[in-house]
This record gives structure tokens, sequence and C-alpha cells, in this order.
């Protein structure tokens, strides 16, 4: 007698999807992508028009046509809404950034690439909305982020660490002091810079254009030691290397949260 025929493996039942199936689950996956698109776009107009504080999730889902569940079924809080409002701006900064160190090798230096993402975060509505707009607004999302993005975060850390030692080992920055000494100058250098402006009255502050010369004058004095053409094209290379694979963690992340 002949043995009963067994029931296929789940894999194989998944593996012999019809093309109507197959296809009907893209355009599942794609019209959840522009979906997330649409509430992101939603989210970062709001912001620039309204401030961060004064908007609600119910607002981002009329602006976006949608019900507020489906706002929750992509990003579990208000805080996570915005993170990756601000992860897309990102991914442009980061876009830009491994594009200029390749053309301009002497962007890597800190002198230059600092105050070109200062400037940036003046002319990107949404990140100067979030970040300059409203001193509380960056401790908000500073505290959230350790918990939603944690790996990216941390990632984004190690990058620093290895940028800043490529710059160490080609004898660009000073060596006389440890390398988390130096960093923590570069990054409370530039974020005091970012957060000074919103505590200041607006007749009081200088132009965009001299706070990013002072600041470009105050990391070449404070942290630089030569700016050798030779070395600083070699770590250009390496640096545009380094962001290149930050840029696609974000992509990553930002693909994660589309297609929930």
């Amino acid at each position: 007698m002949a043995p009963e025929p067994s029931e296929p493996s789940t894999s194989s039942r998944s593996s012999s999807r019809s093309p109507s199936e197959a296809s009907s689950s893209e355009a599942s996956t794609s019209e959840r992508e522009r979906r997330a698109e649409r509430i992101l776009d939603a989210a970062g107009e709001l912001l620039v028009a309204w401030g961060y504080g004064r908007v609600t999730v119910d607002d981002v889902a009329r602006r976006a046509g949608v019900g507020k569940g489906t706002i929750y079924l992509h990003f579990s809080t208000k805080e996570g809404l915005f993170l990756s409002v601000l992860m897309r701006a990102q991914r442009r900064l980061m876009a830009n950034l491994v594009d200029l160190l390749r053309r301009e090798p002497v962007t890597v230096m800190p002198g230059e690439l600092i105050p070109h993402i200062y400037r940036w975060a003046h002319e990107e509505p949404v990140v100067r909305a979030a970040l300059l707009g409203d001193p509380e607004t960056l401790g908000v999302l500073a505290r959230s982020s350790a918990e939603l993005v944690g790996e990216l975060i941390a990632e984004r850390l190690r990058v620093m660490e290895a940028y800043l030692t490529l710059l160490r080992e080609h004898g660009l920055v000073r060596t006389d002091q440890p390398p988390e000494v130096v960093r923590y100058s570069l990054v409370s250098i530039f974020v005091g810079y970012l957060t000074t402006e919103s505590m200041m009255p607006a007749e009081a502050r200088p132009d965009v254009a001299a706070c990013a010369d002072a600041l470009a004058d105050v990391i070449r004095s404070s942290i630089e030691t030569s700016r050798a053409p030779e070395a600083t094209r070699a770590v250009a290379t390496l640096a545009a290397e380094l962001f290149d694979r930050l840029l696609g963690l974000l992509d990553k992340e930002i693909r994660r949260r589309q297609s929930i």
C-alpha cells in the first residue's frame, strides 16, 4: 500500500505562492510604505507650522487622512513618530556628507564638517523646528531616542569614535588629551552653539553665517593640529565609508517603520 503523501512544510507552502499572491503581497507592502511616508510628511509639515509641543497625534492623523489607530500601527508614541521624521532628515544629511567627502576631502576636518552640519540644522525645516524652536524638545527627543532607536544611537557613537580615531592616527587633531575628552569637547561646542540660540532674544543673535564661521574658528583652534592634504584625502575616503555605513542603518530603520 502506497504511503500517504506528507503535508508540505511551511517553507514549501510559502515558497510556492502563486504569482498573483506574491504580487498582492508586494502591493500591500508598497501601500504600507506610501502610507507611512504620508504620515511622516504630515507630521513634518505640522512640526514646522506649529512646533512640537502643539502638535498631537490626532492632528497628524487628520492631516495625513488616516485614522489615529493607523498612526500607532507604525509609531508607538508621538516621540517615536517625530524621531522618524528627524531620521528622514538625518538620512538626507548623511547622503549629503558622503557625497561631499568624496568630492571635497577637506570637509573631513572638524572645523569644516561641524559648521556644515550647523548650517544644515538651520536650513532643514523639520530639524530647525524640532531642535531650535523649543529648548525642551531637544531633551524630550534625546531621552526617547535611547529607548526607541538605541542601536542606531549606539552605531552613531561608534562611527563618531572611529572618525575621531582616524583623525588622530593621521595627525590631524590633538593627541595630548584622551579621545573621549576630545569627543566630549567637540559635541559640547556644537550643542552649545545650537542651544544657545533659543535662549537669546532675536536682536541679540548673530546671523547663521557669522555663527558658523565662529564655530569653525573655535573648533580649528581647540582641536585641529594639521590639514596636510595627503592625510586629509586619506581620512576623507575612510570617513565616507563610515558615514555610508550609518546611512545604510538609517535606511534600514526607516524601511522597517514604513513596512510595519
